[in-house]
């Protein structure tokens, strides 16, 4: 059982020295570690220059901003080149637990019929947010299209989802496939490529097999969150989201996430009930700019649906 782990990166030397570090340490080892670095971020490439001596390690360049185009460099390579059985996708700011590469070559030897596998990751800066919170839903696409992640939640009991969080997913090789760039976001120049593990899930399940979440497949995620800010994440994120969901979803599900969403909205996409409840609670007009942002990125996201028929 062969794993094969991509790492997008991007001027966080930091932070991937210790993810790979992470991986160096681990009780059995991947097969195959691919970091995805841009020509510009001359740091990094300077890092990694003291890692050439490891055999598993390899340094793929990509021209493109984002992480979907990181992502589909390493893909390709691995569809053109690589014989692998699993593949991992990691983030740099992600540190495996030292069992992480053993229990996910042993699950996808245990369960045939799993297709993906993923598992939670405690934010480093918020651990409260782990250890103090059960979770008793996980990884759920409701019937109108709210995702309810939960993966930095502690849970309990290896279960079935219909969501992974791209931090800990893997899946298995023959069901390769390069993400949809349309994922790029709002503003492709942005880079902001949220939900596509979404995509790649609803594409995924297609195939007849089972996604899973194992609670113990533990991660530590050193995020900050700080990518959530700006309005143009938001706009981003609502593209995104909208455009999986009417790329996957059936007509009447379709009319009934946009209704949802528009009517009454959620944190990835803030509608008129939100928006109301969050003037409540905010000072300012900072409530309004954000549903604004969130709007053109839905209708943004009806677009580019459209527009790929």
């Amino acid at each position: 059982m062969k794993v094969t782990v991509i790492i997008p990166t991007w001027k966080r030397v930091r932070k991937l020295e210790a993810c790979l570090r992470s991986l160096e340490a681990q009780d059995e080892k991947a097969d195959l570690v691919l970091v995805v670095v841009r020509p510009e971020d001359t740091e990094t490439a300077e890092c990694l220059k003291n890692w050439t001596e490891k055999s598993w390690l390899h340094v793929l360049s990509v021209d493109r901003p984002g992480v979907v185009c990181a992502e589909n460099r390493a893909l390709g390579h691995i569809r053109d080149s690589i014989e692998t059985d699993v593949i991992t996708f990691m983030d740099d700011d992600a540190i495996a637990l030292p069992d992480w590469v053993r229990k996910i070559k042993q699950h996808f030897k245990d369960y045939p019929e799993s297709i993906a596998l993923g598992g939670p990751d405690i934010i480093v800066s918020e651990p409260e947010s782990y250890h103090n919170f059960f979770a008793r839903h996980v990884g759920i696409l409701t019937w109108y299209g709210k995702v309810i992640g939960n993966h930095h939640r502690k849970s309990e009991g290896l279960r079935t989802v219909n969501v992974l969080k791209g931090v800990n997913f893997s899946f298995r090789r023959p069901l390769l496939r390069l993400l949809d760039e349309n994922l790029q976001g709002a503003d492709p120049a942005r880079g902001n490529g949220v939900f596509w593990e979404l995509d790649l899930c609803l594409w995924l399940s297609k195939s007849g097999g089972k996604i899973f979440f194992d609670p113990t497949l533990i991660i530590q995620h050193d995020s900050n969150h700080s990518h959530f800010v700006p309005q143009a994440v938001i706009e981003s994120t609502a593209h995104n989201l909208t455009y999986v969901l009417l790329t996957h979803l059936p007509l009447g599900r379709k009319v009934a996430f946009l209704l949802y969403a528009i009517l009454i909205g959620n944190g990835h996409i803030l509608g008129i009930a939100k928006t109301l409840r969050d003037c409540l609670v905010e000072s300012g007009l900072h409530p309004f700019g954000k549903a604004l942002a969130s709007l053109r990125g839905l209708l943004a996201g009806v677009r580019t649906y459209l527009s790929d028929r």
